[in-house]
């Protein structure tokens, strides 16, 4: 979806581009009568689509934080848009955007700055948006979306202030293949179906953490398996199993801690990686996960209930530069607790864990 995002907000840039040098032909450089009803048209659908590429940046921002886009959100980010849209339609008319004179000549309206208003709000407010959730994006990703509105903004600047200089949508274009090379190529840390980083991604950054000395809290890392996910697969079709999966995904991600990295380990594993956390605040995730889980089970969100088992290894405090061990112990822990999963009496739970103890050496 993130990929759609970026082509979307692409197309709008390249038609709000190739608008503008028509706008600039038949309505400043060579304005004609014969023009004035088509560049009329023109400028009209080119005021409408000068927010899109602020909506889709927006749009992109989520999609790239693996966040699914809610109504509310989308209804907000169309707000702005929506309203400079409807002045657009009515502008050939009433001159308030823009006006196109009998000899086809173009000027802009005395609530043009509406339009300028409209644009630097997306400008503003995605900027702020990132700076708010950085913690959801890898540094690079988060470093290029956060610097993607500058160029623009500083061309539109020099646009509105200088009638007829044309660099606004160039720098667009320039930032956008920036952002295209900085981002698109991330997306090989990401999960296709949940949108999660992958294992390649968790194994990055558990090297890192284990390479590191640290001071405080311990950071903790958490493996978590789904009970019986052959069985959903094999009795309500993969579908229901994708399903499960997108749902254990958006899950995890809303009861982890904060700054911590939730992938899709492979199958119907998933790893966390968090940052320092005490054992009270482990048990208190544990917790928070299987009361959000229990509850899931009883609306039926699902064909079926679903279990899951969970380990999990604490990094030591002190310098450590053996992953294969951490990784070992990490998936040693979480098939001790897929083990206590069969009792039958731990069937009343939708989470079983196996509470490691903080190696201190």
């Amino acid at each position: 979806m993130a990929g759609r995002m970026f082509l979307a907000l692409w197309a709008s840039n390249f038609a709000l581009l190739a608008l503008e040098l028509s706008i600039d032909v038949m309505g400043i450089h060579i304005p004609r009568a014969s023009f004035a009803p088509l560049l009329s048209f023109l400028t009209a659908i080119f005021y409408v689509l000068n927010a899109a590429p602020g909506v889709f940046y927006f749009l992109y921002i989520q999609h790239m934080m693996g966040k699914r886009v809610s109504k509310r959100f989308l209804l907000l980010v169309l707000l702005p848009a929506s309203l400079h849209t409807m002045l657009a339609l009515v502008s050939p008319w009433t001159g308030w955007l823009f006006a196109v004179d009998a000899l086809s000549q173009y000027s802009r309206g005395p609530y043009f700055f509406l339009t300028v208003i409209t644009n630097y709000s997306y400008l503003f407010f995605g900027p702020l948006y990132l700076l708010m959730h950085h913690e959801q994006l890898q540094r690079k990703t988060y470093s290029t979306l956060l610097i993607f509105p500058f160029p623009v903004a500083i061309a539109g600047f020099l646009q509105i202030m200088f009638y007829g200089l044309e660099v606004l949508w160039i720098s667009l274009s320039l930032s956008l293949l920036i952002l295209f090379f900085n981002v698109e190529s991330n997306q090989v840390n990401r999960d296709y179906l949940t949108g999660l980083f992958n294992r390649r991604y968790f194994q990055r950054m558990a090297t890192l953490a284990v390479a590191k000395k640290r001071a405080g809290k311990a950071q903790w890392a958490f493996l978590l398996d789904i009970n019986g996910f052959k069985a959903i697969n094999d009795t309500y079709g993969h579908a229901k199993g994708d399903e499960a999966l997108i749902g254990i995904a958006r899950l995890l991600e809303q009861v982890a801690p904060k700054h911590t990295v939730v992938s899709r380990y492979g199958g119907d594993e998933f790893a966390l990686l968090t940052p320092g956390l005490s054992e009270y605040e482990v048990a208190q995730f544990f917790d928070d996960l299987e009361q959000k889980l229990s509850a899931i089970n009883e609306t039926g969100d699902f064909s079926g209930p679903i279990r899951v088992s969970v380990g999990c290894a604490c990094l030591p405090e002190r310098e450590h530069t053996d992953l294969d061990v951490f990784l070992a112990q990490l998936d040693k822990s979480m098939y001790v607790a897929k083990s206590e999963s069969k009792k039958a009496t731990d069937h009343l739970h939708s989470v079983l864990f196996h509470m490691c103890t903080k190696d201190r050496s």
